[in-house]
């Protein structure tokens, strides 16, 4: 079940820390909005890889930069264990101080959280 819900990015907003929307734009393409400590970013989608309950990763593009998101499913003895990682990609030398004043004090907490509420879904 985790992993329908983490493969469908029009259900992240059900479990997302942040206030966030989701719509397909294309086959494999999707945009966002979404709403964190009072600012709104849009961003651009492409889903990179999918394998069946175990993997699923996207690339997001938005203003401050280029983010991979990979999540990685294994069984656990109850319920499930989902790995999430975000790791930036090309960032300029301005993004890439942003990048690292906000993922400790903000992205990380908002990371933790939204893997709090997907756990929900492991059952």
């Amino acid at each position: 079940m985790v992993f329908a819900v983490v493969s469908d990015l029009a259900t992240h907003p059900s479990w997302a820390a942040d206030t966030l929307s989701v719509e397909r734009t294309g086959e494999n393409t999707w945009r966002s909005t979404s709403k964190a400590k009072g600012r709104t970013f849009h961003a651009d989608i492409l889903v990179t890889a999918v394998d069946t309950d175990r993997l699923f990763e996207f690339v997001v593009s938005d203003e401050t930069g280029t983010y991979r998101h990979r999540f990685v499913l294994d069984s656990a003895p109850v319920g499930c264990r989902v790995t999430r990682s975000v790791t930036s990609e090309r960032l300029g030398a301005g993004q890439q101080v942003l990048y690292w004043l906000t993922l400790l004090p903000v992205r990380r907490p908002a990371l933790r959280s939204s893997l709090a509420r997907l756990g929900e879904f492991c059952n």
